[in-house]
């Protein structure tokens, strides 16, 4: 799990950086979880993005 501060910035990242693409999306009312996966590995990334927060992550 990585916490993002900025999941659309995220999002683009992960897809140009190592061509993951969203594979499934869970939104809550103060969250979001985004799993990502390409088409050549089994892993999985989740993204966790907390709606407002105003901070972003330090550690």
């Amino acid at each position: 799990m990585i916490r993002v501060h900025d999941l659309d910035r995220s999002l683009q990242f992960y897809k140009n950086a190592l061509g993951l693409s969203t594979r499934h999306r869970l939104d809550f009312p103060e969250f979001s979880l985004v799993y990502l996966r390409n088409e050549e590995n089994e892993f999985e990334i989740e993204l966790t993005w907390n709606k407002d927060r105003g901070a972003a992550y330090t550690r």
